[in-house]
């Protein structure tokens, strides 16, 4: 990523690309903050109560699971938020293209971080490195820092 913008809210922050649209959505407990740029997305959400990582990870898979007729799943453990997280990459077919999924949670103090980014195959080469860079950015604030409206 050559040119950045930064987000820090959220007891969160992370670089993105420059140009990228960013929005936020918050329901229950959750904050989610996306940034997209055309199809491709990155997405994380921030979860006060603090649920299992895997929890999380099984639950945003049967989703898809539900969605589509065909997903292949893939086991994706790594870093996330500097931090050992669990993660699994899918794929399935929508409107005649391959799209893929890339999903990491962890457990950070008091709360959840779970991201979720997606693409179409097509463009996989092209941002799967921009949404790990992103996600070696994220950084949680302390816990004492952390105030989600």
């Amino acid at each position: 990523m050559s040119q950045l913008s930064s987000y820090a809210g959220h007891g969160i922050q992370f670089h993105y690309p420059a140009g990228w649209e960013l929005s936020e959505e918050s329901r229950d407990e959750a904050m989610t903050i996306t940034v997209s740029d055309d199809a491709a997305f990155w997405s994380v959400t921030v979860m006060r109560r603090r649920p299992r990582a895997e929890r999380v990870l099984e639950e945003a898979t049967q989703a898809f699971r539900e969605e589509y007729e065909e997903i292949d799943e893939y086991p994706a453990d790594g870093l996330l938020a500097r931090r050992e997280a669990v993660g699994r990459n899918l794929e399935f077919v929508a409107l005649e293209l391959i799209n893929c999924v890339f999903m990491r949670a962890v457990e950070v103090g008091g709360r959840t971080l779970f991201t979720l980014a997606q693409v179409t195959d097509h463009e996989r080469q092209r941002y799967e490195p921009v949404f790990e860079a992103i996600n070696d950015s994220l950084t949680p604030a302390a816990d004492e820092e952390v105030l989600i409206d």
